[in-house]
């Protein structure tokens, strides 16, 4: 049956059966705030509803159809914040910071975040203005006061929430007058319809970013949009399992849903369908960071942090297949909410990593105790199901104000605690006293040196190794893509309580051609090598006892020249410098330098110093050499490998 209905801020949704859809007007009155509609923070008022501070106004049902026409009257003075206006799951925000003043337009139909101007050049303090939003023939419109501001062909039709939420002094929403086809939200958005929907989006920016040549070859990357961080990371049924933060509806961080691949050796991908989705009919707005875990039956369990309620919730999903191709949300979900805590309010509370020690489950969480530092939470499992959980308190804070992205796990007979504090990713090598629930740290570090590398995520290998992957940060905007993830580090603990991270033997599986040179003096001088493209894997050893510097050069984008210096104490990015803490007590012995199109990692002393950059190098010209600043440097090896792609 089709449905005909009004919308409006204060949304009056009137259903009637009939074969058109008919305009219909609705005046706010002293009668009170129209029903089907949740308000927040809102009074009526003689013909309008008023807001004076922070407000949230949602339907009860969603929008959808082939063609919609939504128009309504609002006014606001003066405020310093956002308010957003959500039709058919497009947000029309308008903002009014110290540092920005505009109107931006993103979602589902959108694919992109849009700048529309400058908000006072549309909008006057507390003077009505009509906005009308649009789509028909597969066309989206916005205007202001009949200003066209937006029009656009969509693939994806507009569909889903019509709400009003933001900070604001005197808002007032006045009529509306609209028609569409609606739903109950709680029967609109389907598992099926969300991710069918997310998947049109990344196939759609998939065909357009073919053969960009800026895309990495040999890190794994989603087919399109955003990633960042990854999740869930698993080995189960033959395959290791790759999950990621994952925007599928444009190249910037938003709409989180977890991406999802797979492999047999850690090199080579299949991407597989998304496997998370925000149920946003139940909530929730963004499925956060996580953790997979092999349950004691053998099962496989996801656990993520769901937003989009009043406090954050940790949530599980389950497989509905053993190739874990698809996923299903757990029917006991919240698993864990803030009242766990009892009286203790934690901030920032996310990103759950799950842990084994003896027979017992474990689980940590990011963020900090109210008035604290960042911290990890920790939690022990009550059933085998692990939707029953104890929360037993703070093992550990550190300095910083706030830690996300948590991981937790033993390497022999050390813990080791990796977290990442909004700035270079850190770590704790120690012990663990599970009886006193305390952490005693032995060994203090930075994971990565670069500026492009954070919110990692570990798996235990078959073969019991602990290997690390990173998020790499930093591309270009608006390409259509953004994010990367490292390449796998396998994990150990040196004598000195350092953890080493090496690349993954697997990799030796890329290389391709190679290019070995014995002895090569660097007097002040450098030594060029022939590359064709940024695609390669370098590997030096050092002769003599190594070096206190050893630099590479090569061209950028623009044909300037770029260098890399290492040293003991400081790393150089052209002119960026990265101070190691803690030093290196040792001379350069060796290095090895993976260049990826645009993303360089580099590992010294097998593992004891890493770095990760985003750079843009020439593509032509790439004129690569290594050069030595500080005497005679002998390299008594140099191997050199052209690396092929991992797709």
């Amino acid at each position: 049956m089709k449905v005909k209905s009004f919308i409006g801020w204060a949304l009056l949704l009137l259903a009637v059966s009939c074969q058109q859809q008919p305009t219909q007007r609705i005046e706010f009155v002293k009668a009170g705030v129209p029903k089907h509609l949740e308000v927040r923070e809102m009074r009526s008022e003689n013909g309008y509803l008023q807001a004076d501070e922070s407000f949230f106004l949602k339907a009860e049902k969603a929008i959808y159809g082939k063609t919609i026409h939504v128009k309504m009257r609002l006014s606001m003075s003066d405020f310093q914040g956002d308010i957003t206006i959500t039709v058919g799951d497009n947000a029309f925000t308008i903002i009014n910071e110290p540092d920005e003043n505009a109107l931006v337009l993103q979602g589902p139909s959108i694919g992109k975040r849009v700048n529309l101007g400058e908000m006072s050049t549309f909008i006057n303090r507390d003077v009505p203005f009509d906005l009308v939003i649009t789509h028909e023939n597969e066309k989206l419109l916005y205007a202001l006061d009949g200003k066209e501001i937006y029009s656009e062909k969509t693939n994806i039709a507009p569909a889903g929430f019509i709400q009003i939420e933001g900070d604001g002094e005197n808002v007032k929403i006045y009529d509306l007058v609209g028609e569409g086809w609606f739903k109950p939200v709680e029967t609109f958005y389907t598992r099926e319809f969300l991710l069918e929907r997310a998947h049109k989006s990344v196939a759609r920016a998939a065909e357009q970013i073919k053969g960009d040549p800026n895309r990495p070859a040999y890190h794994f990357q989603p087919p399109a949009n955003w990633n960042n961080d990854p999740n869930g990371m698993l080995f189960y049924n033959g395959y290791y399992h790759l999950f990621y933060q994952h925007n599928p509806y444009a190249d910037h961080w938003e709409w989180m849903h977890w991406g999802h691949a797979q492999s047999k050796d850690l090199v080579h991908w299949e991407h597989l369908p998304i496997a998370l989705w925000p149920s946003l009919e139940k909530g929730e707005y963004h499925c956060f960071s996580g953790s997979g875990f092999i349950k004691d039956d053998g099962k496989p369990i996801l656990f993520y942090t769901s937003i989009g309620h009043e406090n954050p919730e940790h949530w599980a999903a389950l497989p509905l297949d053993n190739n874990l191709k698809q996923w299903e949300k757990h029917p006991a979900n919240p698993i864990i909410v803030m009242k766990a805590h009892g009286e203790q309010f934690i901030d920032d509370w996310r990103d759950p990593f799950l842990f084994r020690q003896d027979r017992d489950t474990y689980m940590v969480i990011g963020g900090h105790p109210q008035d604290g530092k960042g911290s990890i939470m920790m939690y022990k499992a009550l059933n085998q199901e692990l939707t029953e959980w104890n929360y037993l308190g703070v093992p550990f804070s550190g300095k910083q104000g706030n830690w996300e992205c948590p991981n937790f796990f033993k390497i022999g007979d050390k813990y080791v605690l990796i977290y990442s504090p909004h700035d270079r990713v850190e770590y704790y090598t120690g012990t663990m006293d599970f009886n006193k629930v305390q952490f005693t740290p032995e060994y203090h570090g930075i994971i990565d040196n670069g500026w492009n590398y954070y919110a990692p995520n570990t798996l235990q290998k078959k073969d019991g190794r602990r290997i690390l992957f990173g998020w790499i940060p930093g591309f270009k905007e608006n390409q259509g893509w953004q994010g990367a993830i490292s390449l796998p580090r396998d994990l150990s603990i040196d004598e000195k309580g350092r953890l080493r991270q090496k690349p993954v033997s697997e990799l030796t599986k890329l290389r391709g051609s190679l290019v070995a040179e014995k002895n090569v003096k660097l007097h002040n001088t450098s030594k060029k090598f022939d590359i064709s493209t940024p695609q390669f894997e370098l590997k030096i050893i050092i002769a003599e006892g190594g070096t206190d510097q050893l630099g590479f050069r090569f061209n950028d984008e623009n044909g300037e020249s770029y260098e890399i210096k290492v040293t003991p104490q400081v790393l150089y990015f052209s002119d960026e410098k990265a101070v190691i803490d803690p030093v290196l007590d040792e001379k350069i012995q060796t290095v090895q330098f993976f260049f990826d199109r645009t993303v360089i990692e580099i590992f010294i002393n097998e593992g004891s110093l890493c770095a990760t950059k985003v750079v843009y190098p020439g593509k032509e010209n790439l004129n690569f050499e290594i050069f030595g600043e500080s005497g005679d440097v002998i390299l008594e090896s140099v191997g050199l490998w052209r690396m092929n792609s991992i797709w």
